[in-house]
Parts: C-alpha cells; structure tokens; sequence
C-alpha cells in the first residue's frame, strides 16, 4: 500500500487510533525522499555498513543474544537507549542500566518515535540495536522548544533489555512505590488487597454518611505521576466532581478507594498503573508527552506502567 503523509498532530492521533487518513502524497514523497538521501550520505560518510529495512530505516545488530527470546507482537518491553539527530544533537540518553527500564508494548501505536517500536520485531531479548531512522519514522513535523526540531532524521542505539510477564509487571511497579515510600521516609500506608497504598490524613467529619457502593461521591483531587511528581489532573478549586462509585467508566483505584469515605475525609493513593490509567501509548522523551497531550495527540497525559499519586478531600456523600 502506498505510503501518505499527514500532519504530526494528526498523524499521531491516527496512531493510537490505528485508521488511515490521506493527504499530499507529491509533498510526502519529497520528504521521503529527501530523508532517504540524507540517511545515505550519512551512512556513507561515516563508513556505516547498515542493513536496509523496507519500512525505509536501516538497522545495525551491534550485540546479539542467541539464547534470548524473539520479540513478538503485544510483548512489553523494558529497553535502554539513546536518541540523537545525525548532526550530533542529544535529544535523550537513558542508558544506565543501574536504573528501571523504560516500558511500552509492542503493538501498533505503542511507542513514539514509533521506529523503536518498528525494530521490536526483529530483536531477541538482551540485543543491542543502532537505528537510522527517516524524520517520517520519528517524530515527522513535530518539533519541542530546542529539543526536536522538525524533521529531524535520527540515530537511535536501543538495547531490548527485558520482556516482562504480567506477573513481572506487577511486582515492578510494587517495588517502584515501596522503595518511593522508603526514600521519601514517607509512614502510615497500608497496602490493600488490591494492590493499592492508602493513606489516611483526616478521618473526616464525626457521624457523617459512610460511602459504598452506587453512593454518588463529590471531591477535590489532584493526581501525579508517582515518579517525576508531574501533575496529571487536578479539580478546580471550589468545585469538585462527582462519581458514582462502583460505576464501570471509573477508573479502578477511584472505585476501590472512594469506598469507605466521608465528608471532609482527606486522604492519598498511591496506585499502579493497572488500576489507574492503564496501557497508553509510551513516549520518548518525558518532557515532549505533556505538550503532545495538550495539542490532542494523546488521550492519556500519564505515563504507562508507573504507579501514580492521588490526593483527594471528600466534600459530600449521597
């Protein structure tokens, strides 16, 4: 099938949304194009024997694993990498493998710059990859302060660390909010059946209606990543939102942590991803995920697989 250009926004709105919208083939191809001859004169000036890919990138295996497993679609991915335009820009280094993996799944629309995602395929479990990539396998026309700049063609070292289990994923992300409460000296959570860390810091008004299910809950909230501290949502100020609690368009934690409320009962969740927001496309780096949720590229500001930090104050229960 012919290849079509879109704009970024657009473009990666279709991504996550997996259809397919036409636009200016003539000025697509230019772009392919002028990116393909770019990547070959880089390769050449650089004495690079790199292997071709029919999607128009070309790849290097610079460390292979035999014995690893062959990645496969839907398999999530823990990886270390780093980004940079072929003019020598920075545009991340996360190589430390002293540190938590970065995660996504590989599946379509898993991952932007989605040539990472690309190359998933071809790797086994513990390779090490070098990615030249086109700007139109990247981030295309989108640019970030100095970060990105538009139609920036790349080169990616990427290492397929681990393929995690489900099983994996949970005790992850338990670790990440055990060891996050351990460093913040941070006392008097309990951890529920569930999976969720609650924290109670005002038991609320004396005699007040106790909330279970298919109460209808109004509150004040404001919800972060766990890691980072980067605010997801808040309500405004003086006017709080209501839910019905057990309700199957709720997010899991709210259900389960809503139950047992009162008026003027403040307390915080600390809650894994599972529970909260879900498998969401990844994006890489951090700092652009924000400013692609706000300009509608993405349904989902939180980071997938990171737990998150909710505070909420309970103003009345029905």
């Amino acid at each position: 099938m012919k290849a079509v250009r879109i704009p970024v926004i657009l473009f990666l709105m279709t991504l996550m949304a997996g259809s397919c919208i036409q636009d200016d083939d003539s000025n697509y191809d230019r772009i392919v194009e002028r990116d393909n001859r770019f990547l070959k004169d880089y390769l050449e000036r650089n004495n690079i024997t790199a292997i071709e890919n029919q999607l128009g990138y070309y790849y290097e295996k610079v460390e292979s694993n035999d014995v690893g497993n062959q990645i496969v679609n839907d398999d999530v991915l823990g990886i270390y990498y780093e980004i940079k335009t072929i003019d020598g820009q920075l545009i991340e280094s996360y190589l430390d493998e002293s540190k938590s993996p970065r995660i996504f799944k590989h599946n379509d629309g898993g991952l932007i710059p989605r040539v990472i995602n690309f190359n998933s395929g071809l790797a086994k479990e513990g390779e090490t990859f070098m990615i030249y990539s086109p700007s139109y396998l990247a981030y295309q026309e989108y640019g970030f302060q100095q970060l990105i700049i538009p139609n920036s063609n790349l080169v990616i070292k990427v290492k397929y660390a681990f393929v995690f289990s489900e099983e994996d994923l949970i005790a992850l992300e338990d670790d990440l909010i055990q060891n996050y409460l351990e460093e913040k000296g941070l006392e008097g959570f309990e951890k529920t059946e569930e999976g969720l860390y609650v924290r109670v810091l005002n038991a609320g008004k004396e005699g007040a209606k106790v909330s279970a299910k298919d109460n209808i809950v109004l509150f004040e909230f404001e919800v972060k990543q766990m890691l980072g501290d980067n605010l997801i949502s808040k309500s405004n100020t003086n006017s709080p939102i209501q839910i019905k609690i057990g309700d199957q368009g709720n997010l899991s934690f709210l259900n389960l942590g809503l139950i047992g409320t009162k008026e003027d009962m403040e307390f915080e969740i600390l809650s894994p991803s599972k529970l909260a927001f879900g498998v969401s496309p990844q994006v890489f780096p951090f700092q652009i995920r924000q400013d692609l949720f706000n300009r509608g590229a993405l349904n989902v500001a939180a980071r997938p697989y990171e737990p998150i930090y909710f505070k909420a104050k309970i103003k009345e229960v029905k």
